[in-house]
């Protein structure tokens, strides 16, 4: 039994065919002009899930880049100042070794007193570092107050640490406490000298203002030996800083690796295949002439033609 079709039928169904052979050749045009075979999810709605499962995996693993980086440049700065601190005391204990020379006259000891003194202040200064932000660096969570002040030097900050998250599990902590760095002084040994570095220096000056001073005195030598031991304890404290950047770097690079992961991922997903997507631009434009051609042959079939 033949079926009976109505011209009405005829156009629609050329016309429809016609409107999805153009909408399919436009898709195509639009691919190789973006360079991405993905440009709507309906050109692959599977592939445009990975797709933007990886983007998010690699915004995260950009958030951690920038947080390692911050890290590491909070480090940094911290390493430069212990560095420092490290140079004003390596400074202040030759002075006072040279001090201890017995044909010194007091005249002579309060001369290097008097220098001790501008490089006690200098070391309250660096104590009293801020960072970029204009927050204290030794002063722990109390970042906006002076953690140093007075005379003696007290500490006004606390143990707090500042940390930022550098992976889905890590936290590097980016600061120092001034009571590990100046106050609480630990020698080579890990004995404590019992008082800050601000005081072991002001004992030395002390030595050096008192007339008739002998390097055999007990303030010369307790004062020297605490100098010292401040010495090793900011080098320690340089260590553990040093240690926090090591571990920044491995993780960087590791994030780095992953970034580029992401990159080749998400180019497998979306990028195009411009050989074989020209072909078929070439093919739809075939196949939509073909089609407007005939068309355009059976929309003049009439009955009326042949009466």
């Amino acid at each position: 039994m033949s079926m009976r079709i109505s011209t009405m039928q005829i156009y629609n169904g050329g016309t429809a065919g016609i409107q999805n052979l153009q909408s399919d050749l436009y898709s195509a045009q639009n691919q190789v002009s973006t360079g991405r075979r993905i440009v709507t999810p309906k050109d692959d709605p599977i592939g445009a899930a990975q797709a933007l499962m990886v983007t998010q995996s690699s915004a995260v693993n950009e958030l951690y880049l920038k947080n390692q980086g911050a890290a590491d440049s909070k480090l940094s700065a911290l390493d430069s100042t212990l560095q420092g601190i490290n140079e004003e005391l390596v400074n202040i204990y030759e002075k006072s070794i040279a001090a201890g020379n017995g044909a010194y006259s007091d005249s002579n000891r309060k001369a290097i007193a008097a220098e001790l003194s501008e490089r006690l202040d200098s070391l309250v200064s660096l104590a009293n570092t801020q960072d970029g932000n204009g927050r204290y660096v030794f002063a722990g969570f109390q970042s906006t107050i002076t953690p140093f002040t007075g005379s003696p030097v007290t500490y006004n900050g606390d143990d707090g640490q500042q940390k930022l998250q550098v992976t889905a599990s890590q936290f590097v902590t980016t600061n120092l406490s001034g009571n590990d760095v100046f106050v609480n002084v630990v020698d080579s040994n890990g004995v404590s000298t019992g008082q800050s570095m601000f005081q072991s220096v002001q004992d030395m000056i002390t030595f050096l203002n008192t007339p008739g001073g002998s390097a055999g005195s007990p303030l010369y030598t307790n004062a020297l030996k605490n100098i010292n031991a401040s010495i090793d304890n900011v080098l320690r404290n340089q260590a553990t800083v040093g240690a926090r950047q090591s571990s920044l770097e491995s993780m960087t690079n590791t994030a780095e690796d992953r970034s580029l992961q992401y990159a080749q991922q998400l180019s497998d997903i979306e990028d195009l295949d411009y050989a074989k997507a020209i072909t078929e631009i070439s093919q739809k434009k075939l196949q939509l002439e073909a089609t407007q051609a005939t068309f355009a042959k059976t929309a003049q079939l009439s009955l009326f033609s042949y009466i």
